[in-house]
């Protein structure tokens, strides 16, 4: 192929991408906004604050994790090279095993504990920030103090926060066989290695981490808690909506080629 064939057909590629960016990017803010608003009036202001920081809380060792895939990646790659029956490469060359291995261990895990334990010497104050603000009528649906202690800090201390730990690496590994499927899927779908996979390259390494860590719950229920719906509901809406509006501002503003 010419190169300025090639070259104009990657402009074109770039522009239909670039739409669907910024409708993307308007639809998940229109999401946000939508839940905001609904459950603000069905409950208060503060229930949706509350169900904010639980997803952070939740779902943080999963980004860290997806994050630090990139940082120490490289190497060997997990398929060796390898492909599968449809002719294409099971995974591709940036899935490796060191990404794979250490991007929850040296990134997800330890990033996760150290805010943790942030978190654990900050509880007493904080404890009495949500005692005040529950006896003051604030919260309609999150009145418990045992669900701020399970999401701040895993539970009353010591087994609380083993239990966390437990939960955290769940989470860290969960995600990055999660964003491993999704290049799976990628590639079953022929797209290129780079190209955008929109929705599920911002969504499968979470909803991965979300059924993994759940697991827990249903075989112990009295030491994990199971996500609530509008908790899931919000992970579900946040996580692409950070990376596409983020990147879709970035690529319009200019300090980004492309808008993904």
């Amino acid at each position: 192929m010419p190169a300025n064939k090639e070259s104009i057909e990657g402009d074109v590629l770039k522009k239909r991408h670039s739409k669907i960016a910024l409708r993307l990017a308007i639809f998940f803010s229109c999401l946000l906004l939508l839940d905001f608003i609904i459950v603000s009036l069905i409950y208060s202001l503060e229930d949706w604050i509350a169900i904010l920081i639980f997803s952070l809380l939740f779902i943080a060792p999963g980004y860290f994790a997806n994050g630090g895939m990139v940082i120490v990646g490289g190497g060997k790659p997990i398929d060796g090279g390898k492909m599968w029956k449809d002719g294409r490469r099971i995974f591709g060359d940036h899935k490796t095993w060191k990404g794979l291995i250490k991007g929850p261990l040296f990134i997800g895990i330890p990033i996760s504990i150290v805010i943790f334990l942030i978190f654990l010497i900050l509880w007493p104050s904080i404890m009495e920030i949500q005692v005040t603000a529950a006896e003051m009528g604030q919260y309609k649906i999150y009145t418990d103090l045992n669900i701020y202690e399970y999401y701040f800090i895993g539970g009353p201390f010591p087994l609380g926060f083993l239990l966390l730990i437990v939960r955290i690496i769940i989470c860290s590994y969960s995600a990055a066989v999660g964003d491993l499927i999704g290049s799976f899927l990628k590639r079953r779908f022929n797209i290129e290695s780079g190209a955008p996979f929109w929705v599920v390259d911002q969504l499968d390494f979470a909803i991965f981490a979300i059924i993994f860590t759940s697991i827990p719950a249903f075989i112990f229920p009295t030491l994990f808690l199971i996500l609530d719906v509008n908790i899931l509901i919000f992970i579900i809406i946040l996580t692409p909506s950070v990376s596409i509006i983020a990147n879709t501002i970035a690529y319009i503003i200019g300090i980004k080629d492309v808008p993904w």
